[in-house]
């Protein structure tokens, strides 16, 4: 396949290909790969890492593609079916079965963020708790980061219908890149004043929480119980439903506090970790092991307390070991055919190109980046419905730009324009292609 032919470095399906990694740090060279597709299910792919021979315990890293009839957003259409309200995508079966049969008085979901499945495969023990109740995995939607999942749980919508696609977007309107959930310059870091430029005149939804509360008629309490360091945008969407709590222990008796208040109940509860502690340690540091441990020990004291109570335990995304930081500012051969700073996540980056030299920023990304990323036209990343299904929201072309970088290996994509301030290195980052950032766990305690 002739790489001037094709914005993609997506080969055939059927083919078994080998990279050799080049980079412009030196680590070790880059797995085998071998493309895997599902019969039912043909936009679905896999590319599957070929174990070392020199360590056979080795375990295998799949590059996993959405796969919107078995996601996390999933979780939320079972949800409103269960309320009686229309969904946009389909439920989770399993999860459909048991809300049907169970009976329970409370429906409590908690969101762990970045607890995904493979990050508790790699600390915790199969005879755990967490573990141990894992009723299946799903893919996270796409960008597997939290300014696009919770997104999806509020809305109930997938990405190509609410558009909030990542932690920093480009207004065209404003010609400037802002950070989402806290409503500041991407660059600067300044604040944004929402009054003078409010991205929810382009972005806003409906919030499913009215809905379930509309729906049962007030019957059903509703209840959000959310870390203390929420972004605004998270208070902004939680509202009077909204208590916010430190510790994870308190996150916990909170919820429980409000579970056995009389009468039937739904709650959100959401907890910042362990994503803080990946992108500070990366995947396996003792602190992430020891968080994971207490919070397992946790879950297992609390849930025997909850009765008539449904647990629904998941994450918004996963999160992956980062040893590159490849400073597309400092690579003038790119640099040079951007109309306007690219903006989205570190690893699934959004790129702006001038009009005519689309040709030019396909080559020299590849020769730049093509083992560490894959890189998608717009058309071709919509066609493939990496965003979902459903109506195209009129902001999502221009966020995208006219290509998308999805990270497959261990390396992220910073920008800094001039007088900008550092952005941070992560040892940790999520919103990739790899198995460890897109696959969730679907736990349920009763």
């Amino acid at each position: 396949m002739e790489k001037n032919n094709c914005c993609s470095v997506i080969f055939a399906l059927s083919a078994k290909i080998t990279l050799q990694h080049i980079s412009l740090f030196i680590r070790k060279a880059f797995p085998n790969f071998e493309f895997l597709t599902d019969q039912a299910n043909p936009n679905k792919m896999e590319i599957t890492e070929q174990p070392d021979e020199s360590d056979s315990m080795q375990q295998k890293n799949k590059i996993i593609f959405p796969d919107y009839s078995n996601s996390n957003l999933g979780i939320i259409s079972s949800l409103l079916q269960y309320y009686n309200i229309p969904c946009a995508t389909p439920s989770i079966p399993e999860l459909d079965d048991e809300l049907k049969t169970g009976n329970y008085r409370n429906i409590v979901l908690v969101l762990m963020d970045a607890m995904g499945s493979r990050i508790l495969e790699k600390n915790l023990s199969p005879d755990s708790f967490l573990r141990r109740h894992l009723c299946k995995e799903l893919t996270a939607v796409y960008p597997c980061t939290t300014v696009c999942v919770t997104s999806s749980f509020f809305s109930g919508l997938p990405p190509v219908s609410h558009s909030w696609l990542a932690w920093s977007l480009y207004f065209k309107e404003w010609k400037q890149v802002i950070d989402l959930f806290p409503y500041r310059d991407s660059f600067s870091g300044d604040l944004i004043d929402r009054h003078e430029k409010n991205v929810l005149e382009f972005m806003s939804f409906d919030s499913i929480l009215p809905k379930i509360e509309a729906s049962t008629q007030g019957t059903v309490g509703i209840h959000c119980v959310f870390t203390d360091i929420a972004r605004p945008r998270l208070v902004d969407l939680t509202e009077k439903y909204l208590t916010k709590i430190g510790t994870f222990e308190s996150l916990l008796q909170t919820t429980l506090e409000k579970s056995r208040e009389s009468g039937d109940h739904f709650i959100f509860s959401y907890f910042k970790s362990p994503d803080d502690l990946l992108h500070k340690n990366g995947l396996t540091h003792s602190e992430v092991s020891e968080f994971l441990e207490n919070t397992d020990q946790l879950f297992e004291k609390y849930a025997d307390q909850f009765k008539d109570t449904l647990l629904i335990i998941t994450a918004d995304h996963g999160m992956q070991d980062i040893t590159n930081h490849f400073y597309l500012n400092a690579v003038q051969p790119l640099r040079e055919l951007l109309r306007n700073d690219p903006a989205g996540d570190p690893r699934a980056k959004f790129f702006y190109i001038k009009h005519g030299r689309e040709d030019a920023f396909v080559e020299r990304f590849q020769r730049e980046f093509g083992d560490e990323f894959l890189l998608f036209s717009q058309d071709e990343f919509l066609s493939k419905k990496m965003l979902g299904e459903g109506p195209l929201h009129p902001k999502v072309k221009d966020f995208l730009g006219d290509f998308v970088a999805c990270g497959v290996g261990h390396s992220d994509l910073l920008y800094v324009p001039d007088g900008a301030r550092p952005p941070k290195e992560f040892n940790g980052h999520h919103a990739g292609l790899t198995a460890e950032e897109m696959f969730v766990p679907l736990i349920l305690a009763k």
